[in-house]
């Protein structure tokens, strides 16, 4: 009885550490609409199933943030003054689209790359080019400070979006966008002058430091 007794708790606490939300998989599964935008409480759209906690992180366009009310149609969070100056969330309005990723549980799989979830930097986009095969290849500025974390086929991410580079120059960097991403998230809505979220691969960030020393 005692070993049935363990083995049932042990289960019971299994399943409530799997549902512990931990973490993020940086790989967009929807894209969501901002309803209104006061005083930078943001209504947003709910495009995803199941419950929200009060208190629960919920990723935007690379930016956590804390829900302190909800509906089976939509949620609120709060913008606070220093993730305006970090984000590009200052620029959102009713009706922009938004990129929205949900933390993981431990039983979900990881995808992307190795990030910290944290904002690097905010920078500019240059242009949009769309190809012939219906992808379009976005270039963005940023700070030369930034360059050494930037090399051709490894990843950056975009506004919470993990993507490959596919060039590198000293003060630049171009990413595809398959119709595919462009369908789930708010990339595609990206054009000249559009400030974008970045964070630069942590390993490499690691590496650096390291060569410093």
């Amino acid at each position: 009885m005692a070993f049935i007794f363990l083995k049932k708790n042990y289960n019971e606490m299994r399943l409530n550490i799997n549902k512990e939300k931990i973490m993020f998989s940086w790989i967009i599964h929807k894209k969501a609409k901002i309803i209104s935008v006061e005083n930078w409480n943001f209504c947003v759209e709910k495009t995803f199933p199941g419950e929200i906690m009060i208190g629960e992180s919920i990723a935007h366009d690379w930016a956590c943030m804390t829900i302190t009310e909800w509906d089976e149609e939509k949620y609120h969070f709060f913008v606070m003054e220093e993730s305006l100056k970090k984000t590009a969330l200052w620029e959102k309005k009713a009706g922009d689209y938004i990129n929205v990723e949900r933390s993981l549980t431990l039983a979900d799989a990881m995808h992307g790359h190795m990030v910290s979830w944290h904002i690097d930097s905010t920078w500019i986009v240059d242009k949009v080019v769309t190809n012939k095969d219906e992808s379009i290849e976005i270039f963005i500025q940023f700070d030369e400070k930034f360059s050494n974390f930037i090399i051709e086929k490894w990843s950056v991410a975009i506004n919470w979006v993990s993507l490959t580079v596919c060039a590198v120059g000293k003060d630049y960097l171009s990413v595809n966008i398959i119709p595919h991403t462009q369908e789930i998230t708010n990339l595609w809505l990206l054009k000249s002058w559009s400030k974008v979220n970045l964070e630069f691969d942590q390993l490499a960030k690691y590496i650096q430091k390291m060569i410093q020393k």
